[in-house]
């Protein structure tokens, strides 16, 4: 089992303190990045992930005593319609037009990182309901295996055109949603 060390975790955190501190000095208004970086974190339980859902499900990326059980997974996401540790970090940034984001998969699943129209669901119908999103979005349903973003891999989107929002969601967990604006 990998465990990440306190440098490790702050050589990625890094990235994310400077996008969120990057001020000038007239006015204290924020700059955005060019580019921009998010964190995909989750904390499944490999011993009981893997056994309920099949060999490979999880590969226990989370350290072992932040787990979170399949149990303990339903039942948030049954009371909560989401799971905390399942999330994008940062939920919202500015870049600047025709700059990138890089997602970068720091947990023990599979992810993806789309764009998407509208936020709703992905393409696990459980998780939909659980979820509060029954209705799949059809970027979601145009996914494919190049879409997911295995643990400790990234994605780099295409440019970001324009200025306002640009949703982003991982269409396997639909409540991890993110929005990126495009900020001149």
């Amino acid at each position: 089992m990998m465990k990440r060390s306190i440098g490790s975790l702050l050589a990625l955190l890094t990235p994310f303190v400077l996008t969120f501190c990057n001020n000038n000095d007239n006015n204290n208004v924020v700059t955005p990045a060019t580019n921009g970086v998010v964190g995909i974190f989750d904390a499944c339980d490999p011993v009981t992930f893997n056994a309920a859902l099949g060999a490979g499900t999880c590969t226990g990326v989370a350290a072992v005593n932040d787990s979170v059980t399949f149990i303990e997974f339903e039942q948030e996401l049954r009371a909560n319609r989401a799971v905390g540790a399942w999330r994008f970090i940062p939920r919202a940034l500015s870049i600047t037009p025709g700059g990138t984001v890089t997602a970068t998969n720091l947990g023990g699943q599979t992810h993806t990182f789309t764009e998407v129209a509208h936020f709703g669901g992905g393409i696990e119908p459980a998780l939909n309901e659980a979820s509060g999103n029954p209705v799949e979005v059809p970027e979601c349903a145009a996914i494919t295996e190049i879409d997911l973003i295995l643990p400790e891999a990234s994605f780099t989107t295409a440019p970001i055109l324009g200025s306002g929002p640009h949703l982003f969601q991982c269409c396997i967990h639909p409540w991890m949603r993110a929005t990126v604006t495009g900020v001149p």
